[in-house]
């Protein structure tokens, strides 16, 4: 039996750098013998052309500096018109951060700017599916929000806002569950010499201290993204025969 595939797409980046991006999703994909096909999506489209929905088994949208919400971008209408497809077509998707938004948005529900109700760093998250969402903190990073689907199912949530909602075999969060030192490293580039650079200190993010203890939380990050990234495979029927 083939491996399943999960559709990886990222944002304003190469295809090459998109495995870096997912962090834990795809060390996951590996162990459970997922087979990641990376996009891009950037300028006015995607990189290389989206494959036919109905040629992969679920898709997982990452997270991105860019507004779920913001019809401006040059290349969203593209990725909202592709996920419309994917979904009328039944497959699964796992939206993170910037993904959740926009999984939130294609379902009916809401994309907007967060205002107050940002989050950056280590958060307590209030989960009422262990399950899925594990007790503790997860990495936040996000100025942005969501207003799940009123037909969907909430997950999680934290004093400022929804965390993560399921509605049939998607799921979407708000928080990076695919978190990792490396991928850390590509916000921080990202951020160099941009006006969000200037603005960490009074936003009260100091990158050192935050990449440290992105560091110490690691192993327990990673194990924790495993039980969620179980979850939706179970539901998106995302499992080979050698992983079952």
């Amino acid at each position: 039996m083939e491996a399943p595939t999960l559709l990886v797409i990222g944002h304003e980046t190469d295809p090459d750098v998109v495995p870096v991006q997912a962090g834990t999703l795809t060390s996951w994909a590996a162990e459970r013998d997922v087979r990641v096909v990376p996009v891009a999506m950037r300028g006015t489209g995607s990189t290389g052309p989206l494959p036919d929905p109905a040629a992969v088994d679920a898709i997982a949208v990452l997270g991105s500096v860019q507004g779920a919400w913001d019809d401006a971008v040059p290349w969203l209408g593209a990725e909202i018109a592709y996920l419309r497809t994917a979904i009328a077509a039944g497959i699964p998707v796992l939206g993170i951060c910037f993904g959740g938004q926009l999984l939130a948005r294609v379902l009916g529900g809401r994309a907007e700017p967060a205002s107050e109700r940002r989050e950056n760093g280590w958060q307590e998250v209030t989960t009422h599916a262990p399950e899925v969402v594990v007790p503790g903190p997860w990495m936040e990073f996000h100025f942005d929000t969501f207003t799940p689907p009123a037909s969907s199912e909430v997950l999680a949530v934290s004093e400022r806002c929804t965390q993560a909602f399921r509605q049939g075999a998607h799921l979407g969060v708000q928080f990076h569950p695919e978190i990792t030192p490396a991928e850390f490293d590509l916000w921080v580039d990202r951020w160099t010499g941009t006006p969000l650079e200037e603005r960490l200190p009074d936003l009260g993010i100091d990158p050192v201290a935050l990449r440290a203890e992105t560091v110490a939380r690691a192993e327990e990050s990673r194990a924790a993204s495993r039980v969620l990234f179980d979850a939706f495979a179970a539901r998106a029927g995302l499992r080979s025969e050698s992983a079952a």
